[in-house]
């Protein structure tokens, strides 16, 4: 899950009108803590300092020894974040905690992520960089490490210490129930999860996401190992012995004995996709099979690795529903109504909204309601002006209306409001016979996908609305009768946004921004959520005529209609 295609960057624009980072701290205050009772008998100490305020969940910096000492002295630290929900008094029953891991290539979102959903239902959530990523790499980075097989060689092994030595550290926490730890990973750190598991007993349940067995098979086939293969066979034979026999050490398949009791309880969740390429179906398959749970994988049907990204959503819920089962009964989780109308906090709201608008349907007699006024110009003078309202409703039931004034004048509207329906300026065409009568029309598969990836992807952020903190900055310009407005300004170009909300501090009324070689206004004259819906909302206009066609071939248009947008989407 880490490519970015072009439709991505176009989805990262829009969240970067509508997402912001947390709060700043004021002066840091760091604390000092002793843990006495850890897994290899060695005390240690660890500094925490808090770095972010967010709405349901606070945000501190640890930093602890490595029970591994390398000759790197950087690598020695363990750096980590932890995600502490809001709410928890002296005295309140302990909870269950999460060591979260993260991906090969060294991007943290996707745990963060899962750390923030964590947070947000009241469990609290750790994710640490491993062997010589972050602040604990070479010089050279991951190259450097390969050139250093004794460091390499080293890394994985140490990996797992470092899981267990953050073990320790939750273990000791007031607020941490020492027998229910769990361990949350995704791809690589799906792997290591499941073998520092099966190593380490106090945890006592595992979400592997996107992870598998036989490690030797991944290494040889998937393209995001190409480096490590190609190193691996470099070395000469003595040393190439020594690493596979490390990696065959490290494979959860070796492991998975020690694991399968837990598995076999309930106590393990595999979460996989059907045509991933990085972690072949077969080797999650071994893993289930090794572990006793061959028939209760989560299968993302359809999905690989990356494309993983579109049920994000769907990631995000079982993985939290699963370790919020250890939660005890009577917890209040604080609402965010309750928490101060920050900026974050606003438009981490309106970013939730926007996500339910796109992967929520709305129940009987409900719909959601967008219309905007979009008026942008680039800088060869060439500029746009329309009007577009989006109502969604229950099932099929929908509408779209486009007002087109520049560069050319064009009015449509289509819908269905139990069956379907294209208007133009003259006329309605009304499909008429039974639904399913004739195979459905041929809409791109792709298309489709890249839907589901940016509502995943949104859904996701909106979980989590600090992870562009890296992107952002953002300021409040004041208060007027018109609402409260809000400045975003890229860190990485001078790429620029307004955001001007109602009165109620809830919807958006406008936003100016000015992108690449864009820049434009788009007035909201509509934004409802979860609105009462009416037959009437769902039909086409009333003052033209109407034309009987077939339903099928009013799909046919709705498909070809879906393609030609969804082609034409940089």
């Amino acid at each position: 899950m880490r490519r970015c295609n072009q439709y991505g960057l176009v989805l990262v624009a829009f969240l970067a009108i509508l997402t912001a980072g947390p709060r700043a701290m004021g002066a840091p205050d760091v604390s000092t803590h002793h843990v006495e009772t850890t897994y290899n008998g060695r005390p240690f100490d660890y500094t925490m300092e808090q770095t972010a305020a967010l709405d349901n969940y606070d945000v501190y910096r640890l930093t602890y020894p490595s029970p591994v000492v390398t000759p790197v002295e950087t690598n020695n630290t363990i750096p980590a974040d932890y995600y502490l929900p809001k709410g928890i008094r002296p005295g309140d029953p302990k909870r269950p905690a999460v060591v979260c891991l993260h991906i090969l290539d060294g991007q943290f979102e996707l745990v963060r992520m899962v750390c923030s959903s964590l947070a947000s239902r009241g469990i609290p959530a750790i994710m640490f960089k491993l062997p010589y990523y972050g602040e604990r790499s070479l010089p050279g980075g991951r190259q450097a490490l390969l050139r250093d097989p004794a460091l390499f060689l080293g890394a994985l092994p140490q990996g797992i210490e470092d899981v267990r030595r953050t073990v320790d550290l939750l273990a000791s926490r007031d607020e941490v129930h020492s027998d229910h730890l769990g361990v949350a990973g995704i791809s690589m750190g799906g792997l290591l999860g499941a073998t520092a598991a099966a190593r380490d007993p106090r945890l006592s349940r595992a979400v592997l996401i996107l992870a598998g067995g036989d490690l030797a098979t991944i290494i040889d086939t998937a393209s995001e190992t190409r480096e490590l293969k190609l190193f691996l066979d470099s070395l000469e034979p003595s040393r190439r012995r020594d690493f596979d026999a490390v990696i065959d050490e490290m494979d959860p398949l070796k492991q998975a004995a020690t694991l399968r009791g837990r598995a076999e309880r309930g106590r393990v969740l595999m979460i996989n996709g059907t045509d991933d390429q990085v972690i072949p179906r077969a080797c999650a398959e071994k893993l289930a099979a090794a572990l006793g749970i061959a028939d209760r994988v989560a299968w993302l049907d359809g999905l690989g690795h990356y494309t993983a990204v579109a049920a994000l959503p769907e990631i995000m819920a079982k993985t939290v529903d699963f370790f919020a089962q250890d939660m005890p009964k009577g917890v209040e989780i604080p609402s965010s109504a309750t928490q101060v109308a920050t900026p974050a906090i606003l438009v981490g709201r309106l970013l939730g909204e926007a996500a339910t608008m796109m992967s929520v349907e709305p129940a009987r007699g409900r719909c959601h309601i967008v219309a905007l006024k979009v008026e942008m110009e680039a800088n060869g003078g060439k500029s746009v002006a329309t009007t577009v309202e989006l109502i969604r409703g229950h099932g099929a039931r929908f509408r779209l209306s486009c007002d087109l004034g520049r560069p050319v004048v064009i009015k449509a509207a289509l819908g269905d409001d139990g069956s379907p329906w294209i208007a133009a300026d003259r006329a309605v065409f009304r499909g008429s016979g039974e639904p399913g009568a004739e195979p459905p029309p041929a809409v791109d598969s792709a298309h489709l996908l890249k839907l589901r990836m940016a509502a995943g992807a949104l859904t996701g952020a909106a979980m989590a609305p600090s992870l562009l903190d890296s992107l952002l900055t953002i300021d409040e310009q004041g208060a007027s009768s018109d609402g409260r407005s809000l400045l975003l300004k890229s860190k990485r170009n001078p790429d620029w946004a307004t955001l001007v909300l109602r009165s109620d501090d809830r919807s958006p009324k406008q936003i100016r921004f000015e992108i690449g070689k864009v820049k434009g206004n788009v007035a909201v004259r509509a934004w409802r959520v979860d609105a009462p819906a009416s037959d009437e909302l769902f039909a086409p206009p009333g003052d033209l005529p109407v034309t009987e066609v077939s339903r099928a071939d009013v799909e046919r248009m709705f498909a070809s209609l879906f393609n030609f947008v969804m082609e034409n989407v940089p």
